[in-house]
């Protein structure tokens, strides 16, 4: 299994579910359960690394360890978490590296974050996007002009349609009323594919 693959099918077999449709039985706890303990797996890289950092140590020969949260893991934080698994370790790095993120992840950490109460955090996610939002009056759109200069366009956490739309959902949650929504969605519309 591969961690984005796995959480791609577990999130569209969780919208199938909330829609009524008959899963096998198994198939999506086994898909959560893989997801969850390849999380457990990067959580405890992630205290490595961190461990390594406050210790001001070089790492010894052959260790494994990460230095930051990142995409994959804002993206399977949000499939376990629509699944009712909350780590809060995870919370707590993805939060520390939130800047790091793609606006994509951000959007689906602040969806994950809304959905577990930790509203001041979701907030604070909310103003990091708000920052790259740019309105067009002539065409009454609003989007968010992804910052592109990271090099990462062509990877699935650098899509500009999927990343205004995740904006959008969070958006949605947090303040259905803001005017915003409705230049995203005109947004969205004139950019379908």
């Amino acid at each position: 299994s591969y961690p984005h693959t796995t959480a791609v099918v577990v999130h569209g077999l969780q919208l199938a579910e909330a829609n009524g449709l008959a899963l096998l039985p198994e198939v999506l706890p086994r898909g959560v359960a893989w997801l969850s303990t390849y999380q457990a797996e990067q959580v405890r890289l992630l205290k490595v690394g961190e461990e390594i950092a406050e210790s001001k140590r070089e790492p010894k020969p052959g260790e494994q360890y990460r230095t930051q949260g990142g995409d994959l893991d804002a993206l399977v934080y949000m499939v376990l978490v629509d699944s009712g698994q909350t780590d809060s370790e995870m919370q707590k790095f993805l939060y520390r590296d939130r800047t790091k993120l793609s606006l994509y992840s951000q959007a689906m950490f602040g969806l994950a974050l809304h959905k577990i109460g930790a509203n001041d955090q979701r907030d604070m996610i909310v103003r990091n996007i708000d920052q790259f939002v740019v309105t067009d009056n002539e065409n009454q759109t609003t989007y968010i002009d992804l910052p592109n200069h990271a090099g990462y366009w062509w990877f699935w956490y650098g899509d500009r349609i999927e990343a205004n739309a995740y904006y959008l959902k969070l958006l949605t949650k947090v303040n259905p009323q803001d005017p915003k929504a409705a230049g995203l969605v005109k947004y969205l519309l004139n950019n379908r594919k």
